[in-house]
């Protein structure tokens, strides 16, 4: 059950925050990939990283027979590897072919978006200022 939280009004206009908040269609994209992947080629279907930062989905994800891992070397030889919705940097997608692995790229569209564009600008010159967690894909793979 969605519930609102009543905020503190911001100048004449009230601001309500729904809990729990739902996640975008991008990370909603990569659930269904992994679904869809072990719907096709059973279990295991391994998943680098948490696929969302939510307990509840990857926690529903590994009864199915998903298995998240840290790092792609956690992988056996010639097995099935999701990407997150939060994107790889090309070392890992590198790491992932030297193991024989099948990729499926689950990257949020947008994220993909950001990661070329930085790549554009890079290439023209420009510097590039990254705002994120250090150690986080989504910034490892931008970087």
């Amino acid at each position: 059950m969605v519930e609102f939280k009543n905020t503190e009004p911001v100048g004449h206009k009230k601001v309500l925050l729904a809990s729990p908040r739902g996640y975008c269609a991008g990370v909603d994209r990569a659930v269904i990939a992994v679904e869809k992947a072990l719907d096709h080629y059973g279990s295991p279907i391994y998943v680098r990283k948490q696929i969302v930062h939510n307990i509840h989905v990857v926690t529903n994800l590994e009864k199915r027979g998903a298995i998240f891992v840290d790092e792609v070397d956690e992988v056996p030889p010639g097995s099935i590897l999701v990407f997150s919705a939060h994107g790889v940097s090309p070392a890992v997608v590198k790491a992932a072919e030297e193991r024989n692995l099948q990729t499926i790229d689950a990257t949020c569209p947008l994220v993909t978006k950001v990661h070329r564009e930085v790549q554009r600008f890079a290439a023209e010159n420009y510097d590039i200022l990254l705002v994120g967690h250090e150690g986080h894909e989504e910034v490892e793979g931008t970087a």
